[in-house]
């Protein structure tokens, strides 16, 4: 065995990798940003595997191809790829009530897959190229939409111990504050306080001060974080 073309070999499969890898995080990092639920992890691991499989598709099977009973197609894995992502991206997009969230985010997942798959194939300008487009797509038009909403997103999470104020009493005082609530997730503690953490939009001359003024309207809620 020629190790010096092994290594090189072996070098150049796993340079693909790190460098799809690196093209998800800097993916994910952008979605993280924006508090999505598919961030770094996701993006990185969705490129890097990607990238692997493809490695594999190509060029994992070269001991076997010389046997006359055997036949490989190099795109049968990577259409298996494409197919399974789809799943993922399902997973992702949410639909609570009239409000569906999710779907850039499972754009964004199958694109980087795309990413993740050519540079797994050799094509390293196409690959790296299409991150930077990618990542210019997604900034420009959310801060195209930012100037148009004025708006800025946050996280907000309330702790409120039973009374008469329902957490549905309080997203309405959020509202009348141009405050707008994209997302509500509710719980129940041990003290059988009631838990809200919810995705919001605030109005960029926000004034944390109104938060002062909601725990007085609301003494039932015990602490705001955001």
């Amino acid at each position: 065995m020629d190790w010096g073309s092994f290594i090189l070999t072996e070098g150049d499969y796993l340079l693909r990798v790190i460098v799809a890898a690196l093209c998800g995080l800097a993916i994910g990092s952008e979605r993280e940003a924006r508090l999505k639920k598919a961030g770094i992890r996701t993006h990185t691991i969705v490129s890097m595997a990607a990238a692997l499989m493809v490695c594999v598709s190509k060029y994992g099977f070269f001991d076997v191809v010389h046997y006359d009973s055997v036949q490989v197609d190099a795109s049968r894995v990577a259409a298996g790829v494409v197919t399974g992502v789809g799943f993922l991206g399902a997973g992702i997009i949410l639909n609570r009530k009239t409000n569906i969230t999710g779907i850039t985010t499972s754009a964004g997942v199958w694109a980087t897959l795309g990413i993740g798959m050519t540079i797994g194939a050799g094509m390293w300008v196409l690959g790296i190229g299409s991150t930077i487009i990618l990542l210019v797509l997604q900034y420009v038009f959310h801060h195209t939409m930012h100037l148009v909403k004025e708006k800025k997103m946050g996280r907000m999470h309330l702790r409120v111990r039973e009374g008469d104020a329902a957490p549905e009493q309080i997203a309405a005082a959020l509202t009348e504050m141009q405050v707008r609530v994209i997302s509500t997730h509710l719980s129940v503690g041990k003290d059988k306080a009631v838990e809200a953490k919810m995705d919001v939009l605030f109005p960029l001359d926000f004034d944390a001060e109104k938060l002062v003024e909601l725990t007085r309207d609301f003494p039932e809620i015990i602490s705001i974080d955001t």
